[in-house]
């Protein structure tokens, strides 16, 4: 199995502080949930909860679809960690650390999912999220 975190940059060409507050408080106008979600068709937005213990909840039309994850770190605005397991078992969860570094035409923004060896479909889940990571990724570039 490869164990190895999946580790995705991208620069966003704002501040740290700008974007740290769009990858957590405006979550849901950037996170693509018609494609990447519990609910699909029926997801209408995510909240992250912005605190220690916080949650990450998709949503839709009648409320809650599905927990993603919980806050683990929060260190505004360099960093914030959550564990990862949209829609399902926590004790399978994955661990992802978002952190934010200033550079000089913004922000370096930096994702890395580990924790491939709780899931029974390790190999599996981490090709899968080597590219939706890129795809979702890419949505919160173009969300600046």
């Amino acid at each position: 199995m490869n164990d190895e975190p999946l580790v995705k940059t991208v620069v966003v060409p704002v501040q740290p502080e700008r974007a740290f507050e769009v990858f957590t408080v405006e979550m849901s106008a950037w996170w693509p949930v018609f494609s990447h979600s519990v609910g699909q068709d029926k997801a209408r937005g995510v909240r992250l909860e912005g605190t220690i213990g916080g949650r990450i909840v998709e949503y839709g039309d009648q409320g809650e679809l599905a927990t993603w994850g919980t806050v683990s770190d929060w260190d505004p605005p360099k960093s914030l960690s959550f564990s990862w397991h949209p829609g399902g078992d926590p004790q399978d969860a994955g661990h992802v650390t978002v952190s934010f570094t200033a550079i000089d035409d913004g922000t370096e923004v930096q994702l890395v999912h580990s924790g491939w060896d709780r899931r029974a479909d390790g190999d599996r889940a981490r090709l899968s999220y080597d590219t939706g990571w890129d795809y979702v990724l890419g949505k919160y570039v173009e969300c600046h």
